[in-house]
């Protein structure tokens, strides 16, 4: 069995924020059961965050949980593709709660206008495609999201 890995499971570990002990859980169990991969889109917004000073402690890092980065399939950049293409045509009004999917709407306090973030990119797509299309599961916190664009995807923590 091969699990994918979202961004966030990983930074719950870095920051220990309340996700910590849930996202090194299902590594572990992950691990346990096959192999546990990223993408280099996972890689890049890792060291876009900050945490590591240089690209081998970002390594030793994944190399500590035994993380192996992969590179996505072109089926698998091709089902992101679809997906981004859906999501921008039929983008929410507002905002969505990554958890639970309740949308709300926010408007300018200037103008009067609701304001239509793009809550999501191109990279989400790309994680969401590898995780269908070249592994069988993946770890992240963003359940809804997932469900929404890729509902075969086993996702955990539920």
């Amino acid at each position: 069995m091969t699990t994918a890995v979202d961004t966030n499971a990983l930074l719950a570990l870095l920051y220990e924020d309340d996700y910590a002990d849930t996202s090194e859980t299902e590594l572990r169990r992950a691990y346990q059961e096959g192999r546990v991969v990223i993408t280099s889109v996972v890689y890049a917004e890792l060291a876009a965050d900050g945490h590591f000073d240089t690209a081998s402690e970002l390594t030793q890092f994944l190399t500590d949980f035994s993380i192996q980065l992969v590179e996505p399939s072109e089926e698998a950049l091709f089902r992101a593709g679809e997906q981004f293409q859906q999501y921008t045509e039929n983008r929410p009004d507002g905002l969505q709660c990554p958890s639970c999917g309740t949308k709300q709407t926010v408007t300018c306090e200037e103008c009067g206008e609701d304001l239509v973030p793009r809550q999501h990119i191109a990279a989400d797509f790309v994680i969401g495609g590898h995780a269908v299309a070249d592994a069988d599961a993946l770890i992240s916190f963003d359940n809804a999201f997932y469900q929404t664009y890729f509902p075969s995807l086993t996702i955990s923590p539920e």
